[in-house]
């Protein structure tokens, strides 16, 4: 093989692995690209997922406080109807109570009085 020859295939040889490293450039630039897109798909799924998570707990701890705070209410009018009956049951007693100390007071002022 003449001199010639060989600078000829050692330039194609060049000109070759030139043109293998463009496409594996290319390649591996196409591959990151992807990566980076895929990444940001799984990301943007992920924080879809938590916010729908959050936004079902918010949910569920606000069903359970209204709950909560409903059963609190009916049992404070319960007790409230309760303390009112026994109110309601206590005032002629309370007013007899009353009027014998009145009377009590009256008969106390007249007989030191007359």
């Amino acid at each position: 093989m003449s001199r010639a020859e060989i600078l000829s295939q050692l330039k194609n040889s060049e000109e070759t692995a030139k043109q293998r490293r463009a496409k594996a450039e290319e390649e591996a630039k196409q591959v990151v690209a992807g990566a980076r897109k895929e990444s940001l798909a799984i990301l943007e799924a992920a924080r879809n997922k938590a916010a729908d998570d959050a936004e079902a707990k918010i949910k569920k701890a606000s069903a359970e406080i209204t709950a909560e705070a409903n059963a609190e209410r009916a049992k404070g009018a319960k007790d409230a109807d309760a303390l009112k009956a026994t109110a309601k049951g206590k005032v002629s007693a309370a007013t007899d109570h009353l009027i014998l100390q009145f009377e009590g007071y009256i008969n106390a002022r007249t007989s030191t009085n007359g």
